[in-house]
């Protein structure tokens, strides 16, 4: 009993290590056949060009301010003082100064000129000055004074005539003048001989526009029975 149930024993034993050599085979076999896996190249990889985009500043195109038509031009302005009698004014339909509803104008007084020998133009100046310039003419005469007419010795000597200053500018197509008008003589009250001569003054300061060919009336200074006018025209000079 013994002997069999040892001879059934050895024979498990030698089925089972026979079974475990067969499945070692198989797996040298599977480890001969399997294809060994491909090596991975390492791909050096180039990064992506940047491409960038140079920010250029548009270009600010300068606009040139519009030519001066009178930049270099030459203006002319005539400055002429007239006395007037004022009955003379009035007999020719003249306004009276700072009276009624028509001003007193620079054709008013050109008129009278031209109709009576009660009015005459006393003083006058030129001025040629460029724009945005200033400009002054001066007209003036020494005359002795005699303060005590019966006695000769006694005797003082003034400088009389006319100042003309001005500066000017251009602007749309009209001159605006900023001007200085003066004028002096020394003159006798009476015929007489011993009259005593008086020094009279006749001043104008005056912002005022003018347009080109165009007298214009700056100003009136009058007593009872006389005035004096300051009438002014510009040109540009050709």
């Amino acid at each position: 009993m013994k002997s069999a149930t040892t001879t059934v024993i050895l024979a498990g034993v030698v089925l089972l290590l026979l079974s475990l050599a067969g499945n070692s085979m198989e797996r040298d076999d599977e480890k001969i056949t399997r294809p060994a896996p491909s090596p991975v190249k390492a791909v050096a990889t180039t990064p992506a060009k940047v491409t960038r985009k140079r920010l250029t500043t548009p270009l600010i195109q300068k606009i040139k301010p519009p030519t001066d038509p009178y930049k270099d031009a030459v203006i002319l302005l005539e400055a002429f003082m007239v006395e007037a009698r004022l009955d003379a004014l009035y007999s020719l339909g003249v306004p009276q100064i700072s009276q009624g509803t028509d001003p007193i104008s620079a054709e008013h007084i050109l008129k009278c000129l031209k109709s009576t020998d009660a009015a005459a133009v006393k003083a006058g100046a030129k001025l040629a000055l460029t724009h945005e310039n200033k400009a002054i003419s001066e007209s003036t005469t020494r005359k002795a004074l005699h303060i005590d007419p019966t006695n000769h010795q006694k005797t003082e000597y003034i400088d009389v005539g006319t100042s003309f200053t001005a500066i000017v500018e251009i602007r749309k197509e009209k001159v605006f003048a900023e001007l200085e008008f003066q004028y002096s003589d020394a003159v006798k009250a009476d015929k007489k001989v011993d009259a005593i001569p008086q020094i009279v003054e006749r001043n104008w300061n005056s912002s005022i526009c003018l347009n080109f060919g165009k007298p214009t009336l700056v100003g009136a200074i009058q007593d009872e029975d006389t005035a004096w006018f300051l009438i002014v025209t510009a040109n540009i000079k050709k």
